[in-house]
């Protein structure tokens, strides 16, 4: 039940919150957490319906088909490798040719077969199970070598055959399945138990493994082994009673697993549907490529029948849900009004009825008042607290109505729900006002003066008042709307539409939710060199060095002693002079074929425009290694940069490799550069390999080994 401050004027009931059960028969959905809502449960023959279900009893046929195959079909290591036994064959499909029809060949069969009823693959390895022969055959090289053979008469009576009726027809198929530590898992049908056997059929005992016994769960009816070495088990009496089990190598016994796990623990078959009479359905590769959907008989020959896909599993046509005394706080309060959120299918009904009633003199609920008439249909469910004339019953189909009970401090809640067995409804959130509150609060007391016109009165402005307060909600939740935390994935294109924001498709919910919290910062911020850094970072998860060349200018200019103090004022010895004739070709300075022409710009500003607005921004190696992220990368860079520079991207290498042509120690030194002699030789000329070192005034450059700059993306060999 929900709970807040001092001053509440609400309830709710629903699987966030709780259901403030005091009993229920026949429904599903009553734990925390549930967000599918109250709703009918599976049909089970062993249960009372008065009982509480928390959770479906039963695993869709259509659930397990696409995820674990039936014991005559397996799945081989092609993306269209199928094996199918029928009889005395031994059938193979792998035809990817699109516009081909597929047929099963038999190529692959050895002619050892008499009467094959499983089949289990894995890899290159194929078992085969021979009821009449009494063996299972193990083969290798997708059935091209026989490896193994298992006889299953020496084992033991509880490994027969499987058995036949009088037209000799198939009964119960035993499954099989190889693991993925290389065992082949046999399942006993008499003992719900497993067994093991080695690569070439050794015998290696049962599973230590306890499952139900086939009396109380029924038979092992499916058998898997998932990558991540886990056994999956399907039992059932028929296909409408499937529970499926799972366990590891380590545990002791199979326990219950849900749905939601078995579809994160194996990928998808491609199982459409199955008739143990007619056939079975798969997806094929169709022309360009695409699935298409082809059926097939047991005999492997395509089929024109119908197989219709398998039915889900009956739901109780009944449930009831009564609820604890509701305490309002409020002695004598007048409830105010009932909200539900709900479906109600076709051939559904929901109905929802409430009683109000005071506590005895101790502060404890009021013991059950009896039921002397109850209603027909619903005996096998508890009447509940109030006495059945105490009841208020809302109209049918109505979802949202006034409670017109005395008042009184608790309030009882009874849910009752009715489905024709293939549906339910669902009853995902009820919510109850008190104490009733309405516009006639604001009008003169003569409206009050005779009851039966308040009371219409009343009823009358709530219809106004309940718009109104829709109206006031929807106003009061419109921040949430803009809150990337709190909304769906499907909302945040929506978002960022506002701020003209496009997403990239490949963005993933939890990096869109991320620009849009930075984005406001970022428009502050855009154009600057920390702005692109940041927006870097956030979307691709990387830390760019941005460089402005213009600051990095090799060169100075000389300056007057009192004049104002110039960013790049030389000093003798430290940095070289920029030279107007080399910026561009002057006549009777420059020489030939050391300047370029230039026809535009003022060649005064020369020194000044030089590298100027021009931002190089370095990624560090396998940071963004994909082409179409380096793209990504690219475009962001572009449209993040200041209209009037040009920006340059520089992805990092892969380094290099010590020991390929250097040796640390032997011909690489980490030191200073020898110190330079002009003139001294005759095959050294200045500018090709000598290196002039800076002066005793000049500032320190170049790279220093353990201080903050990082080799490759803060550092520039030149």
């Amino acid at each position: 039940m929900s709970c807040g401050g001092a001053s509440q004027n609400f309830r709710l009931l629903d699987g966030f919150v709780g259901w403030d059960v005091a009993d229920c028969g026949g429904l599903t959905g009553l734990a925390l957490d549930e967000a599918a809502g109250l709703r009918l449960a599976q049909e089970k023959a062993d249960k009372n319906p008065s009982d509480c279900l928390a959770a479906d009893a039963f695993t869709p046929l259509s659930i397990v088909l696409a995820y674990m195959l039936p014991p005559r079909l397996a799945r081989g290591c092609g993306r269209c490798d199928w094996f199918l036994v029928h009889k005395t064959r031994l059938m193979r499909h792998d035809c990817c040719t699109p516009g081909f029809l597929p047929a099963w060949s038999d190529r692959c069969d050895q002619r050892l077969l008499s009467d094959a009823v499983a089949v289990a693959a894995r890899g290159h390895r194929v078992a085969v199970s021979d009821a009449q022969a009494k063996r299972i055959w193990i083969w290798e090289g997708d059935g091209q070598r026989l490896i193994g053979s298992i006889n299953t008469e020496r084992l033991t009576a509880d490994l027969e055959c499987d058995r036949y009726d009088s037209d000799r027809r198939l009964v119960r198929p035993r499954p099989m399945a190889f693991t993925t530590w290389g065992e082949l898992l046999v399942a006993d049908l008499d003992t719900n138990s497993i067994w093991r056997f080695g690569s070439i059929g050794e015998v290696r005992g049962k599973l230590k493994l306890a499952l139900p016994s086939a009396a109380d769960r029924g038979s092992i009816k499916y058998l898997a082994v998932s990558d991540d070495c886990s056994i999956w088990v399907v039992t059932g009496y028929d296909n409408r009673s499937l529970e499926l089990w799972q366990a590891s190598r380590e545990d002791s016994q199979f326990k219950q697993a849900s749905i939601k796990k078995l579809q994160e623990s194996f990928k998808p078959t491609g199982l459409k549907a199955a008739d143990d009479e007619i056939g079975f359905c798969i997806d094929q590769c169709g022309p360009e490529g695409l699935p298409v959907t082809r059926c097939f008989g047991w005999d492997g020959e395509p089929t024109e029948k119908p197989i219709a896909p398998p039915g889900l599993p009956r739901l109780n046509q009944q449930g009831q849900l009564l609820t604890r005394a509701l305490d309002s706080g409020i002695p004598r309060c007048r409830w105010h009004r009932v909200r539900l959120d709900a479906e109600v299918p076709s051939g559904t009904n929901l109905e929802i009825a409430l009683a109000t009633s005071e506590p005895d003199s101790s502060g404890a609920e009021p013991p059950p008042q009896g039921n002397s008439q109850h209603e027909s249909g619903w005996e096998d469910f508890k009447p509940g607290v109030p006495h059945h004339l105490d009841w208020q019953v809302a109209p049918f189909g109505v979802l949202d109505f006034l409670i017109d009970q005395p008042p009184g401090r608790l309030l009882y809640v009874r849910l009752r729900l009715k489905g024709n067995g293939n549906a339910s409804p669902v009853v995902r959130r009820v919510r109850l006002d008190f104490p009733r509150v309405s516009s006639l609060e604001n009008l003169p007391s003569v409206y009050r003066d005779n009851p039966e016109a308040e009371d219409f009165t009343e009823r009358f402005l709530t219809l106004f008042d309940a718009s109104l307060s829709d109206l006031d909600r929807a106003i009061e939740r419109a921040p949430a709307l803009l809150d990337p935390e709190g909304v769906p994935a499907e909302v945040l294109p929506w978002l960022g539409s506002f701020l003209d924001l496009v997403f990239d498709p490949a963005w993933k919910p939890e990096l869109r939710r991320r620009i849009l919290r930075a984005l406001p910062d970022l428009y502050r911020r855009r154009g600057t060199i920390s702005g692109l850094s940041d927006t870097i970072k956030i979307i691709f998860d990387v830390t760019p060095a941005i460089q402005e060349l213009a600051t990095e200018r090799a060169w100075g200019s000389v300056a007057r002693r009192e004049g104002p103090a110039h960013p790049n004022t030389a000093r003798l010895g430290s940095v070289r002079l920029f030279g107007k004739s080399r910026a561009r070709f002057r006549l009777n300075t420059s020489a030939l074929g050391r300047a370029p022409l230039k026809s535009y710009g003022n060649p005064d500003l020369d020194p000044l425009l030089a590298q100027a607005f021009r931002l190089r921004v370095l990624v560090p190696p396998l940071a963004v290694t994909s082409a179409n992220a380096r793209r990504s990368l690219e475009q962001l860079v572009v449209s993040q940069k200041p209209a009037h520079t040009t920006a340059t991207v520089r992805f990092g290498g892969d380094g290099f490799l010590l020991g390929d042509k250097s040796a640390v120690g032997v011909d690489t030194i980490f030191g200073a550069l020898p110190p330079p002699v002009v003139g001294k030789s005759g095959n050294v000329r200045l500018g090709h390999m000598s290196v002039l070192r800076r002066g005793r005034r000049g500032p320190a450059s170049g790279i220093r080994l353990g201080e903050t700059s990082v080799v490759g993306v803060q550092t520039i060999a030149a």
